[in-house]
């Protein structure tokens, strides 16, 4: 075998070789290639002046902002009470109370821890706004006398106590014991909630006899409750909301004709408990009375309210014995379906009562028409219309003939309003009629 002739065919076309390699590396030189260029030899073909500078600063994530939902407890219980006079000027009596027993009320508030809040802070809890403690209280005044800036704003002042002052017009401005408007400009300012007493503090009921026409007595009624709103709203620049009923004396009139004048609610002088159910027109109000502490107590315990207090010179003596003697009906703290009864009391353990000098108030009524049976011993009195709240007080006063002292006895009772719509209704209320003739036959 040739191997010198192989030897050279092979260096010939490893040369070969190599001259075309040389040839394509060339032709990549010259042509190059389609990788893409790296970033840093990019151009781009924007013209720099139309490049937007972007802010690169780290910002915190706005979220959307949820407030929390408002936790109401619905089981709460408040106590609005209604103050007339606090006032030294005078006997203490159940419209006007001493200076110093109305600052020791507003003591024992707080030394029980029983918060006081404004009316207000009541009806937006009732709207699911704002929660209320458990048990509270809402502190109201009524009429319009002076005392209310001279004594009671001092005393709520160093109390803190948020307060509502229920003005009739007529009254305002007036010469002697009433407020002026710049004491009124300075309750406000101190934290009272200004609300109407109508504008005369005329029975709103009776008065119907005085006019020919219903028509005109609407339009009456219209310039006691309106009117009086929108003066006040005018002369002191503030919303007033509430409606205290002149004397406690209300119907479904009323009612209507106060929340067409645009107020938010309504006062009476029921004495019971404010829930988170009572109507919005017809709230509860204990009245406070300076010559006896029979409300107070029943207001503030959050429990029952019976009770009897012996009063000489305006002292308070708890007398417990006695009641038990007496008779009442509706009984006391009992529950019953009639819608129109006749509230009775025994009084025939206390001898020769002079029937002159006997009062029988009824909340939501005042003082009423009551008859006395001189034989018998026994005061008894129909309601009238018939019964829309769900508890209602009783209170008698009279003089005891053995020592001349002033008895004051106070009842309630409960109604149940779901039984007025059953079917066995009027037999259920016979037989509870049967059943007061019983007791008091024995």
């Amino acid at each position: 075998m040739d191997f010198n002739g192989l030897r050279k065919l092979t260096k010939l076309k490893t040369k070969k070789y190599k001259n075309i390699v040389h040839v394509i590396l060339v032709c990549f030189s010259i042509c190059g290639c389609d990788r893409p260029k790296s970033s840093e030899e990019f151009i781009s073909d924007v013209p720099v002046e139309e490049i937007k500078k972007v802010e690169l600063v780290a910002k915190p994530i706005q979220l959307p902002e949820t407030p929390p939902k408002v936790i109401i407890d619905k089981s709460s219980r408040v106590t609005i009470l209604g103050y007339h006079q606090i006032s030294d000027r005078g006997s203490p009596s159940e419209m006007r109370i001493g200076v110093e027993k109305f600052r020791s009320q507003m003591q024992s508030l707080k030394d029980a821890g029983v918060k006081v809040i404004s009316h207000n802070d009541y009806l937006l809890w009732k709207e699911d706004k704002k929660p209320i403690p458990e048990n509270c209280v809402i502190i109201t005044i009524d009429d319009g006398y002076d005392d209310i800036f001279d004594n009671a704003l001092p005393i709520l002042k160093e109390f803190k106590y948020p307060f509502t002052f229920y003005l009739y017009t007529k009254f305002l401005g007036g010469s002697g014991r009433t407020l002026n408007e710049s004491e009124v400009k300075e309750l406000i300012l101190s934290g009272g909630e200004l609300a109407s007493h109508s504008t005369s503090h005329d029975f709103l009921i009776r008065a119907r006899k005085n006019f020919s026409d219903q028509n005109k007595y609407e339009e009456w009624l219209l310039r006691e409750i309106k009117g009086s709103k929108d003066s006040l709203e005018k002369i002191f620049g503030v919303k007033v909301n509430s409606f205290a009923y002149p004397y406690g004396e209300y119907s479904d009139l009323l009612v209507s004709k106060v929340q067409e004048a645009g107020y938010h609610s309504a006062v009476t002088v029921n004495g019971a408990k404010a829930n988170y159910a009572s109507p919005m027109y017809e709230l509860p109000r204990y009245i406070i009375h300076g010559n006896n502490d029979i409300n107070w107590k029943a207001g503030t315990s959050f429990g029952g309210n019976v009770g009897l207090s012996n009063q000489t010179n305006s002292s308070n003596v708890s007398t417990n014995e006695e009641v038990l003697k007496i008779k009442f009906w509706p009984r006391a703290e009992s529950e019953i379906i009639d819608r129109l009864p006749e509230i009775r009391a025994d009084l025939s353990e206390f001898n020769s009562i002079d029937s002159q000098k006997i009062t029988m108030k009824v909340s939501g009524f005042g003082v009423v028409p009551s008859d006395f049976d001189e034989d018998k011993g026994i005061i008894k009195w129909r309601v009238p219309r018939k019964l829309r709240v769900k508890s209602t007080s009783v209170f008698l006063s009279f003089v005891d003939p053995l020592d001349e002292t002033n008895k004051n006895i106070s009842w309630s009772f409960n109604l149940n309003l779901s039984a007025y719509y059953l079917p066995e209704y009027g037999e259920n209320v016979k037989k509870e009629r049967e059943l007061m003739e019983n007791i008091f036959s024995q």
